[in-house]
């Protein structure tokens, strides 16, 4: 069982309230996909905490990981025809995940294990020394987004706390930012596969990284190793209808992470991993509405049944 640890939270576009958050929405598709994943995260019982319950029902996530308090992260969306610009205020739920009860509830778990996470949650004290604690507690296999945000963390506490990852995942913009925060030459471009740079390959040293996937919007992805040498490259299948790109970084951690689950290498799943971040382009916020469009990519993974019922 993956352990998914990080924010949940409602993004307000100017018409709805949609159901978000980096690590809860790769939750709610691993669920929807048949996995077991074990949410780490803290919202409200308002309306907004409502909405969260029913979006992980509906997806099979169960959350017996989640803290409760109050109120529900709540995060403004505005959208322009140059992109998303995401206003986060501080002091939310997500910043107070507590460490006791985090460990707790993954006690039992089974050992290697995989814990994803993300970097706006750690901006946050409390949450912190909760992920800390989670690190601490058994031995794992850390799948790191950086999932940027100008809300979050400091550069330099950013770097601190990467440390021995298994697999990080960056997007083009992110990766030329974290070249730059460790003082290396920047990368541009797209690569091809065999396609050595140092750059890169220092960046995996001094991280601990041994896998590194980067997007590239609608030119795809590309996977490195800790070498540095680009491993493989997926082109962007064509878009049908574009509704918005929120939640497609997660789209694609979440089909990288349920390969990582089947025993998959991560150059080996790139194809569907692009793919399915392509598809989520279509609908509107990060998850589907319907759970059948799960029944191809299940297929694609070997998961041939439904996803289990939730659990209190």
């Amino acid at each position: 069982m993956p352990i998914v640890f990080g924010e949940a939270l409602v993004d307000a576009f100017a018409d709805a309230l949609v159901p978000g958050g980096a690590p809860f929405n790769v939750a709610c598709h691993l669920a929807a996909l048949g996995l077991r994943p074990l949410l780490i995260t803290r919202f409200g019982e308002d309306e907004a905490g409502q909405l969260l319950d029913a979006s992980a029902q509906r997806c099979g996530l169960s959350l017996r990981g989640a803290q409760r308090e109050r109120h529900t992260a709540r995060v403004e969306v505005h959208e322009s025809a140059a992109g998303h610009l995401f206003e986060i205020p501080p002091g939310q739920a997500f910043d107070r995940i507590e460490a006791i009860p985090a460990v707790q509830a993954s006690a039992g778990l089974g050992e290697p294990r995989w814990l994803y996470f993300g970097t706006l949650a750690l901006r946050g004290k409390t949450s912190r020394h909760a992920l800390a604690a989670l690190r601490a507690s058994a031995p794992h296999r850390a799948f790191v987004d950086l999932n940027w945000r100008e809300a979050g963390p400091s550069a330099a506490l950013i770097l601190d706390l990467l440390h021995d990852i298994e697999v990080l995942k960056l997007s083009d913009a992110e990766l030329l930012r974290v070249l730059d925060w460790l003082g290396l030459p920047a990368v541009r471009g797209v690569p091809q596969p065999g396609q050595q740079q140092a750059a890169i390959g220092s960046l995996c040293t001094r991280l601990g990284v041994r896998q590194l996937l980067v997007s590239h919007g609608a030119d795809g992805a590309a996977a490195w190793d800790a070498q540095g040498c680009c491993t493989a490259r997926a082109a962007a299948p064509p878009l049908p209808r574009l509704v918005d790109t929120v939640g497609a970084g997660d789209a694609f951690s979440a089909m990288l992470l349920a390969g990582l689950l089947r025993g998959r290498a991560p150059a080996a799943m790139l194809g569907q991993e692009v793919a399915f971040a392509s598809l989520s382009c279509g609908w509107r916020g990060a998850l589907p509405a319907q759970a059948d469009l799960y029944i191809p990519w299940r297929q694609t993974l070997g998961i041939d049944r439904m996803p289990p019922p939730t659990l209190p």
